[in-house]
């Protein structure tokens, strides 16, 4: 958390929390959303400032309700999240989460219901941005891209029959991908999609 945003908390104990206003989608993105916005149940306009961007992502935390928020001086920004408090990139040297830190040591590589793929580590539920998926295939442990894909087909189709290990950007061993539910990910790292006031 920055200095100031400490300093502020101390001048000012006793601001009103907000909610409603802060949004993180699927890719990463956080979009504010006005009074309007609210309305109108809209996403809201993508926050593209990149010093705004990671002001919010270095005072982004969890209260012990599993509700998240960005520290905003004195103010909790409560934040509604599209899916999951993380959101994780691939390139082929690393893995990042969507406020630009890497993710450390990856424990798991899983995919739920809905075909969307998520990595855990440092104690985090991190979804792999949509736009990352092929970069994701390219870790699966084959010869060539082309039997990469065929693998994870076959493996979509019947994943009983086979493992399929993946060797991530910056891990030393490949990990197997293992399905999951939402419901299960949620009761393992339990949080908030939508917080609202108690």
């Amino acid at each position: 958390m920055d200095e100031i945003v400490k300093a502020a908390m101390l001048k000012w104990p006793a601001v009103p929390d907000c909610y409603g206003w802060l949004t993180l989608d699927a890719r990463g993105q956080w979009h504010m959303r006005d009074e309007a916005c609210q309305r109108a149940n809209s996403a809201g306009d993508i926050i593209r400032n990149p010093a705004l961007q990671a002001f919010i992502g270095r005072n982004y935390q969890a209260d012990a309700n599993g509700n998240w928020y960005f520290q905003n001086g004195p103010q909790r920004v409560f934040v509604d999240l599209e899916v999951c408090p993380w959101v994780c990139k691939l390139t082929p040297e690393a893995i990042y989460l969507h406020t630009g830190v890497t993710l450390g040591s990856v424990t798991a590589v899983l995919i739920d219901e809905l075909q969307q793929f998520y990595l855990t580590g440092d104690n985090k539920l991190c979804l792999l941005d949509d736009r990352d998926i092929e970069i994701l295939i390219n870790c699966i442990v084959a010869a060539t891209p082309e039997e990469a894909i065929r693998t994870m087909e076959t493996w979509l189709e019947n994943p009983a029959d086979h493992a399929l290990y993946l060797r991530l950007p910056g891990q030393k061993s490949p990990l197997p991908l293992q399905q999951t539910t939402i419901s299960a990910l949620k009761e393992q790292f339990p949080f908030n999609r939508k917080p609202a006031p108690r």
